[in-house]
């Protein structure tokens, strides 16, 4: 049995894969977890108390995935670890973090950042004070086996991770844009654009630094496989789904896709939606956040791409969400609000 619960956060990802091994074991992964500055909203009522379910039924967290630095995704495992009786009590349940960072040597960076990079040394630095199991370096081609299930790395690529250390070592922050999710669109919703008027193969491709490095993987467990994209962009997935032998005639298929960051029209080109053999997908951006993600434009590619139809699941549901599909007829596509899936 494998089961995968985005948990309700608006706009921030936090997903916990639960599977069972052959023997009856459970094990869990969790990939983020939520904005780093909202303890009570993310963390204590919401991660935590998935946490205590792992924890209670003699279970560990055998793997925590931060895809990237930004605020947005690392607060989860920044928060238990700072929850100090909780952490002190189920600390050995944390088996191993995936974590890409810079620094030299002890870890001390000549330069301070602004939002995002302030974050992430302030993780890496609590995650090595504690002693905790942390590999970094996790770029296309890394592969993980946890009991009967797997995993397989396809972003970031070798040339997006070098930036990013670079990035880290060397420079501030660039405030072009003060967010911790990068140079996103922002700017205004396009929900009033109907889906056929949109130019499917424009593109202009996200090239943030620390969305770049972000850490993407294809999960297997036993016939199912499932595309967790973070925040990538389509050129570098593809280049690691075919670098990695996992493209098949230009085509993958999966059980399930993340559709990379929360739905911006900067990180999935109509090409790389066409690659997906799939007939699942999700969406974390919930439309009321600053910078007016998920992109309508993204849907009409994700439609495009699926003419026989799929069906498309967002986080959360709102009135705001409920706009991309106003006065649109004929649809070919199943929206649901709530992603959480099992796979038997």
């Amino acid at each position: 049995m494998l089961s995968v619960e985005y948990i309700p956060m608006q706009y921030y990802d936090a997903i916990v894969i639960h599977f069972v091994d052959d023997d009856g074991s459970g094990h869990n992964i969790i990939v983020d977890g939520g904005e780093i500055n909202s303890l009570k909203f993310c963390y204590t009522d919401k991660l935590k108390v998935y946490l205590e379910g792992i924890f209670n039924k003699g279970e560990s967290v055998d793997l925590w995935v931060i895809s990237h630095i930004d605020n947005d995704h690392i607060g989860g495992v920044y928060n238990f670890i700072n929850d100090y009786d909780f952490f002190e009590k189920h600390h050995e349940k944390l088996k191993e973090v995936w974590m890409n960072y810079g620094g030299e040597g002890d870890f001390v960076v000549q330069r301070k950042g602004t939002i995002g990079y302030a974050s992430g040394k302030k993780l890496r630095d609590v995650l090595h004070e504690k002693e905790i199991n942390v590999k970094e370096g996790i770029i296309v081609g890394v592969a993980k086996a946890i009991a009967n299930a797997g995993i397989t790395v396809v972003a970031p690529d070798v040339d997006s991770y070098k930036r990013f250390i670079k990035w880290w070592n060397n420079k501030e922050f660039n405030n072009n844009v003060k967010t911790s999710d990068g140079l996103v669109s922002g700017g205004k919703w396009d929900y009033d654009i109907k889906f056929t008027d949109f130019n499917l193969n424009r593109y202009d491709e996200d090239k943030e630094v620390k969305n770049n490095s972000s850490i993407a993987f294809v999960f297997y467990y036993k016939q199912y496989k499932i595309l967790f994209s973070a925040d990538s962009c389509s050129s570098i997935m593809l280049s690691g789904l075919n670098d990695t032998k996992l493209l098949k005639d230009g085509k993958i298929t999966l059980d399930l896709v993340h559709v990379p960051h929360h739905g911006s029209s900067r990180n999935s080109c109509f090409s790389f939606l066409k690659s997906l053999v799939c007939n699942q997908y999700v969406i974390t951006g919930n439309g009321e956040n600053k910078y007016k993600l998920p992109d309508k434009e993204t849907i009409a590619r994700l439609i495009g791409a699926n003419p026989t139809g799929c069906k498309l699941h967002f986080t959360a549901k709102n009135q705001k969400l409920q706009e991309i599909f106003t006065d649109e007829d004929d649809v070919n596509l199943s929206v649901c609000y709530g992603a959480k899936f099992l796979f038997k």
